[in-house]
C-alpha cells in the first residue's frame, strides 16, 4: 500500500469515525430528552435505553451519506489549509491520488450500509415499532391480538404464539355455507404459500356417529391467505429478497406496491449516494493554497447541501407515496441530482 494512500485512507477513515460518533451523540442526546416525557406512562427506563441502542443501527444507516459528506469535507478542507494539498499537485499528482484513498472509504461505508439494511435493521425496526405504537402511543400490538381470516369457503382464526406460530381454528363450508369440517390446530405457521398445522384435531359431521373425530400429527395445506393478509407486513422490517417478492406479487395481483418499490431501490440507492457523497465534498472543499475563507465556505456548503440531501430524499419519498412521483424514480432521484452536480464540479475545477 503506497504512503500516501495509507496516509490519506487513514486520515479520513478517523474523520469519518468522529463524525458518526459526534451525529449519534448529538442524536441520543436529542432523543433522551424526547422520549423521557414518556417515562411513568407506559415506558420504563430499561426500555427507553432499549429504544435508543435499537436506533442507533438505522440512524446510521439513514445519515451515513451525510456523515461521508460532512467528513471528507473536513478532511479535504484541513488538508487544503495546511498547505499538503497543494504539495501533493505540487509533486505533480492527478486528482485520483486524492480520490482513490477518499472513494475506499466511501466503498467501505457503502458495503457497511447494505449489511445494516439487510441484516440489522430490518429486526431492530420490528422492535422498534412495537415500543412505538405500545409503550409511546398506548395503541395495541397488532402482532398480539386475534385475527380472523377467510379463504374461498375456509374461516380462520389465529392466536398469536411465540415465533410467528399461532394456534389455529378453521372452519370449512359448503357453497350454500353449511359447514362440513371444523379443524383445531395447537400450533400452525405459515410458510411458502402453505399453513402448516401441528397437533391437529379434525371435527366432521357424519350420518352414522353424529360427529366424526380424527387426530393428527400433521396437516398441510396450500393457501392464499396467511397471517400478513389482515396486517400487511412494514417495507422497514423485510430484507431485499423479501422486498422484492413481495412488490412483485402485489402487482401481479394489481396492487399498489409502491412503498415496497420505494424501500427496494432506497436498499441500493443509499449505498451510491455514499460515493457520490465523497465526490461531492472533494469538489467542493478542495483548493489551492491556505485561504481560510475558501475552505470555511467550502465546509459550510457540504454541512448545507447534506442537510439538503437528507430533505430532499424525505420530500421526494412523501411524493412517491402520493403517487406523484414513480416510487423507484424518487429513490434514485436525489443520487442523480447530487451525482450530476458532483460531476459538473470536479470537471470544472480540474478544467481551471
Amino acid at each position: 500500500m503506497p504512503t500516501l494512500f495509507r496516509w490519506l485512507f487513514y486520515g479520513y477513515l478517523g474523520r469519518a469515525l468522529g463524525t458518526m460518533i459526534t451525529m449519534l451523540a448529538i442524536y441520543v442526546i436529542i432523543e433522551l430528552f424526547d422520549k423521557s416525557r414518556y417515562l411513568g406512562n407506559g415506558m420504563s427506563f430499561s426500555i427507553l435505553i432499549e429504544y435508543i441502542l435499537l436506533k442507533i443501527p438505522f440512524m446510521v444507516s439513514e445519515f451515513m451519506p451525510v456523515i461521508l459528506l460532512i467528513s471528507a469535507s473536513i478532511y479535504v478542507s484541513e488538508i487544503s489549509h495546511h498547505q499538503e494539498l497543494a504539495a501533493i499537485r505540487a509533486a505533480g499528482l492527478g486528482i485520483n491520488k486524492l480520490l482513490i484513498p477518499l472513494l475506499s472509504i466511501g466503498l467501505l461505508a457503502a458495503l457497511l450500509n447494505i449489511a445494516i439494511a439487510e441484516w440489522v435493521t430490518p429486526t431492530t425496526n420490528q422492535r422498534l415499532d412495537i415500543i412505538e405504537r405500545v409503550n409511546i402511543h398506548k395503541q395495541a400490538d397488532p402482532h398480539r391480538g386475534i385475527q380472523w381470516l377467510k379463504d374461498g369457503h375456509r374461516l380462520y382464526r389465529l392466536t398469536p404464539l411465540t415465533d410467528n406460530r399461532f394456534a389455529m381454528l378453521m372452519i370449512q363450508t359448503d357453497e350454500k355455507g353449511a359447514w362440513i369440517k371444523r379443524v383445531d390446530a395447537a400450533r400452525a405457521h405459515y410458510v411458502d404459500g402453505k399453513w402448516i398445522l401441528n397437533d391437529v384435531h379434525i371435527s366432521q359431521p357424519s350420518i352414522e356417529e353424529g360427529m366424526q373425530l380424527t387426530h393428527k400429527e400433521r396437516v398441510t395445506f396450500t393457501s392464499d391467505i396467511g397471517p400478513d393478509s389482515a396486517d400487511p407486513p412494514s417495507p422497514r422490517h423485510m430484507r431485499f429478497s423479501e422486498l422484492y417478492r413481495y412488490a412483485k406479487n402485489l402487482e401481479r395481483a394489481g396492487l399498489s406496491a409502491g412503498s415496497f418499490v420505494l424501500t427496494l431501490n432506497k436498499k441500493l440507492s443509499t449505498p451510491v449516494a455514499c460515493i457520490i457523497m465523497v465526490l461531492l465534498a472533494v469538489a467542493l472543499s478542495m483548493n489551492m493554497g491556505s485561504r481560510i475563507t475558501a475552505t470555511s465556505w467550502g465546509l459550510i456548503s457540504a454541512i448545507s447541501l447534506g442537510l439538503l440531501f437528507y430533505v430532499f430524499g424525505n420530500a421526494s419519498s412523501l411524493l412517491a407515496g402520493g403517487e406523484r412521483l414513480s416510487a423507484a424514480y424518487s429513490a434514485w432521484l436525489p443520487n442523480l441530482v447530487f451525482g450530476g452536480l458532483a460531476g459538473f464540479l470536479i470537471l470544472h475545477r480540474e478544467g481551471k
